[in-house]
């Protein structure tokens, strides 16, 4: 177990020299702890030579003494000793004599490099950085052993110090700060802090690398924090509540002010919003809605947008801008696989992703929003059973997607009911009919009369539950459900069955205006926006973009949404609150997700009427 003995600490703080400090916290490290020895009562051929790097328990001129008699065996060692020793001491003239001598005694790769450290160290002690520099670069860190990588670490240090580059410095006393404990710890952060404390905030963020430590990240997202002055209050809070929980374990904890037991109810007020979209390649069009719609809700009002293209460029070095942007909030990324990119990185920034990852931490100041269908089909199963429906089908394309919804659907239903639903799938249109009939087969709902109808004698599908299917939820873009629901009306009529109610959501909706008859009947969850909610806003979107499609309508409500619920974000988390939006009903989950409760409409010869 490595121990660094203080002894001669006072001497030196006395002296005022940081740099003999933590010289000579470090030239007393040591793996054995030694107990106290009389050398003047037992011969120096009785004795072993102690571990080069044991801790110095004994005046340098004893170990001098000892070295001048030891057997050739053990030279070396009384030697290294002696030396360490007067440098402890602060004589760095007493161990030149000896350092002369060290090399002619070093037999093994192992005694060369523990000299040209010592060198090195005695070098820097006497103000030589040439002399310890070129030591350092014939050293073989390799042959090193184990309890000499302290020493190592601190001249390096001390040395980078003196060539004026204090982050090289903090990063070795980082990993320096990792072999000690109790006071020669403490005192190695403390000199850790004095040195970053004197950074500025961009030399911080820019010194980060994308295979720094834990530890070392930690330090400079910490530093970058508490040296930025132009932070007001708040926005400092939050990224401090965010660092803590980030590093909680971290060394420089130490230094934070106090913080409360729980996070605050965070009131966001930023300064300045750095967006992150694809404004380039192909979703460029679906991100210049979403910028849109955040425009019109920022009304040139409140904090600075930074608008900044993810399109072909790594998240790296997209935080990297935004954190020379000296923003205090990032909306975005969109893409799915961007959004886990910026999460690894661990920003201490807030967060409101535009999309949802497969794992979502669960950190204060990180918030989820998307438009996922999966997202829609949350809010189909919960209606669907307040419907009093208990046996859904499910139809869906078989594609990825229409699996993912189907999948999604089902494992809602179960935590619903406790039993499955009955998932079926279709794939060539021509076959359309044929895979309804055999869906249906699986599990007849009743005739008009209240009569079973008999299954198919070759159904696709096995019903989940053998009990009559009561209604229908269709994974269908508007396209296919035009497709696939007169299909259903033509195979239930056909055998006499009552219709099924049938449901779907936002992929089937239809502009008004032109009748689709087929649909007549059909209930739709969808955002209020694009059904009755905020017609003025509607009708100056229209006059501004007449060719904006439902999907880029949609976008814009997003877009906008986000933007306009980020002041209340911290609120929404606290409580059960809800905050109406052009998106829907908005209310934010424990992991930080905003969900929307959609509203439901019914088609009838052209329009969307509210359901009832």
């Amino acid at each position: 177990m490595t121990q660094l003995g203080i002894n001669g600490l006072a001497k030196h703080i006395q002296r005022g020299s940081v740099s003999r400090l933590l010289c000579t916290m470090v030239l007393s490290s040591s793996l054995l702890a030694c107990g106290a020895i009389e050398p003047t009562r037992v011969s120096v051929q009785e004795q072993t030579a102690p571990e080069v790097f044991s801790a110095i328990d004994r005046p340098a001129q004893q170990y001098h003494r000892l070295s001048d008699r030891a057997p050739q065996q053990a030279l070396f060692a009384w030697q290294a000793l002696a030396i360490r020793a007067y440098l402890q001491q602060g004589e760095p003239d007493k161990a030149e004599a000896l350092l002369a001598q060290l090399p002619l005694n070093a037999n093994t790769p192992t005694q060369q490099a523990i000299a040209l450290l010592l060198q090195a160290n005695w070098a820097e002690s006497s103000n030589r950085p040439e002399l310890a520099e070129q030591s350092l670069n014939q050293l073989d860190t390799a042959a090193l052993p184990e309890t000499g990588l302290s020493l190592l670490l601190s001249t390096q240090g001390l040395l980078l110090e003196k060539q004026g580059q204090p982050l090289a410095a903090v990063r070795q006393y980082i990993a320096l700060h990792r072999r000690l404990s109790g006071t020669e710890a403490d005192h190695i952060r403390e000199r850790i802090y004095r040195l970053l404390a004197e950074q500025s905030p961009a030399s911080l963020r820019m010194a980060q690398k994308k295979d720094d430590g834990e530890a070392t990240r930690g330090w400079f997202e910490l530093m970058a924090i508490v040296n930025n002055q132009a932070l007001q209050a708040a926005p400092r809070q939050w990224q401090l509540e965010s660092w803590s929980q980030l590093y909680p374990s971290h060394p420089g904890a130490i230094f934070l002010p106090p913080m409360p037991d729980q996070p605050r109810q965070a009131l966001y007020q930023p300064d300045h919003i750095a967006v992150l979209l694809p404004l380039s390649g192909r979703l460029a069009e679906q991100a210049e809605a979403i910028r849109t719609g955040m425009m019109h809700a920022h009304g040139g009002q409140g904090a600075q947008l930074s608008f900044i293209d993810t399109n072909d460029r790594s998240i790296d070095t997209v935080y990297q801008q935004v954190q020379a942007l000296g923003a205090d909030f990032i909306v975005g990324p969109l893409l799915k696989e961007n959004v886990e990119a910026l999460l690894a990185l661990q920003p201490t920034l807030p967060v409101l992703a535009l999309n949802e990852p497969a794992h979502k931490p669960e950190l204060t100041h990180t918030y989820y929003f998307s438009l996922s269908p999966e997202a829609d089909t949350v809010e189909v199963a919960h209606h669907m059973w307040e419907q009093g429906h208990r046996h859904p089908l499910v139809f869906a394309p078989d594609h990825e997607l229409g699996r993912r919804i189907a999948n999604q659907f089902d494992l809602l239903w179960q935590q619903l009911s406790g039993t499955p639903a009955t998932l079926a799938y279709f794939g060539d249109k021509d076959k359309v009919e044929q895979d309804i009939r055999a869906a249906l087969a699986t599990s007849a709902p009743p005739d008009s009369n209240g009569r079973q109808v008999q299954p198919g004698n070759d159904p696709d599908w096995v019903s989940a539950t053998n009990a009559p299917v009561d209604a229908l939820f269709l994974v269908t873009n508007a396209t296919e459900t035009q497709i696939t629901l007169p299909y259903f009306h033509l195979v239930q009529d056909s055998q006499g069955a009552a219709r099924l109610p049938a449901y779907v959501i936002s992929r089937s909706y239809v502009p008004e205006g032109a009748t689709v008859r087929e649909f007549n009947g059909l209930q739709l969850a969808d955002m209020p926006w694009m059904l009755e909610a905020s017609p003025q806003l509607k009708e100056e979107i229209s006059e501004s973009w007449p060719q904006a499609s439902s999907s880029w309508l949609r976008l814009f409500a997003f877009g906008h949404d986000a933007l306009a619920s980020l002041p209340q974000l911290g609120q929404l988390r606290a409580s059960s609150e809800q905050l109406p939006a052009l998106t829907g009903l908005l209310n934010i989950s424990p992991d930080g997700t905003l969900q929307r409760s959609l509203q439901w409409a019914i088609y009838q010869d052209g329009r969307w009427l509210p359901a009832r």
